[in-house]
């Protein structure tokens, strides 16, 4: 998937929006809500090939029935860079759809940086 990304897609940067992170074991299920003071952090791309979409929501399990893990959503999020004020855009997000009690929240809100 990465080099499908660095094919058909560009960098715009590090990015955050409102939700909580959980480990799923070697990989993070994020949600979204707006109501909480929490960031989920990760990265945005620009699609330059929307054909990849369909390729990217197979990766992520998405077939559109309620026990899906992910659902694609759009979201908004806060585009950062060094020294600059976050620019807020709307992009598209995969959401964790699942039941979180019992996970383990990662307080930083970044998978990468616990």
């Amino acid at each position: 998937m990465a080099r499908l990304l660095r094919q058909n897609a560009r960098l715009l940067g590090r990015a955050y929006t409102t939700g909580h992170l959980y480990s799923l074991g070697w990989y993070p299920g994020a949600t979204h809500n707006p109501d909480t003071g929490h960031r989920v952090w990760g990265e945005v791309y620009e699609i330059i090939n929307d054909l990849i979409l369909s390729e990217l929501d197979q990766y992520e399990g998405i077939q559109h029935r309620p026990h899906d893990d992910y659902a694609r959503r759009e979201v908004p999020v806060w585009l950062v860079g060094s020294g600059l004020v976050p620019t807020q855009v709307r992009c598209q997000m995969y959401v964790y759809c699942q039941d979180t009690t019992g996970l383990s929240l990662i307080e930083s809100g970044d998978f990468l940086r616990p």
